[in-house]
């Protein structure tokens, strides 16, 4: 079993000149967790995690805070403008680069294995460098019991 049999050819990706406003509504949209970011000719240059993309709106400091739970509201941050941020960022600019890939010929459990060791729920798939799916642990447990409705 191939991993392009069982990955998702159905996939929204983000271009990496695309501002925050347009990396916002395809997490919204595509309810994800991860997002691959290719350049103009389909080539894969990382992805954005929804959590990457959350930190830049909150302050630096907020990982030294241990328990959060007697701030009710952040104040002057709540009402911040975030144009700030749409105008200094681009998707480029938070994707990782050494982001896990696999080829669309590499098997099932390798893709198995990958998404076990890193422990990633999604991976992209490529094929000479170009984006052509995205495969997920759902989709390992598809192919294990040999399910049809390949994507």
């Amino acid at each position: 079993m191939k991993v392009k049999d069982y990955m998702k050819r159905s996939f929204r990706a983000v271009p990496s000149h695309a501002p925050m406003k347009e990396v916002a509504r395809a997490f919204f949209e595509t309810n994800d967790s991860i997002l691959p970011v290719t350049e103009s000719d389909g080539t894969l240059s990382g992805v954005i995690s929804i959590d990457d993309f959350i930190l830049i709106f909150l302050p630096d400091y907020i990982d030294l805070i241990r328990n959060i739970d007697f701030i009710h509201d952040f104040g002057a941050l709540e009402k911040a403008s975030y144009s700030i941020e749409e105008m200094l960022f681009v998707a480029e600019d938070l994707q990782r680069e050494n982001y896990p890939v696999l080829d669309e010929n590499d098997s099932i459990m390798k893709a198995a294995a990958v998404l076990h060791r890193t422990d990633i729920q999604t991976i992209p798939v490529v094929n000479d460098d170009k984006l052509v799916g995205m495969i997920s642990k759902n989709d390992f447990c598809r192919a294990v019991f040999n399910m049809e409705g390949r994507n």
